[in-house]
């Protein structure tokens, strides 16, 4: 006698629920992974002249 269909079928779905959740899972530590790179990322130095300038003009303001 051979396997039902119903057991075919509920096999498939499972294992397609699993890999939903390995890539949902694999999408999140990739985003952590961004999220985590940005923050840590050194500005450039056009940024860094541009906020000296900035503070070089507040002080000689205030002085």
């Amino acid at each position: 006698m051979g396997k039902s269909m119903y057991d075919y079928v509920n096999r498939s779905k499972e294992r397609a629920r699993q890999q939903k959740q390995i890539d949902k899972a694999s999408e999140r530590i990739r985003a952590k992974q961004e999220n985590t790179d940005i923050q840590t990322r050194t500005p450039n130095a056009v940024s860094d002249m541009a906020e000296q300038g900035l503070v070089e003009e507040i002080v000689t303001r205030t002085a």
